[in-house]
């Protein structure tokens, strides 16, 4: 059986390896919550970017939908109300 003081040393060690163990631990659940919570902001980015996506396209669309082109020059028209193209002056088929 060992003298108290070399008991003592060994229980240092151990102690010193455990808590070195421990932090190694923390450390490594510390990186993975924060991995985890790239994620889930990266997540919701791209949730956001693609609803706002959708809006854009949809207001094209609605745009398109409103929009006549004049037959005679080729212009726009987006006055859903209009009867003549405002460039040249031509009857719009509605």
């Amino acid at each position: 059986m060992g003298s108290l003081r070399e008991d003592w040393k060994e229980t240092g060690k151990d102690l010193g390896g455990a808590f070195k163990q421990l932090g190694k631990s923390i450390v490594k659940s510390g990186a993975t919550v924060v991995n985890k919570a790239n994620d889930w902001v990266e997540r919701d980015d791209a949730k956001e970017e693609a609803r706002k996506a959708a809006e854009v396209e949809k207001a094209q669309k609605e745009k398109a939908a409103k929009t006549v082109i004049c037959t005679k020059c080729g212009a726009e028209i987006a006055d859903p109300e209009a009867l003549f193209c405002l460039k040249c002056g031509e009857k719009l088929n509605r």
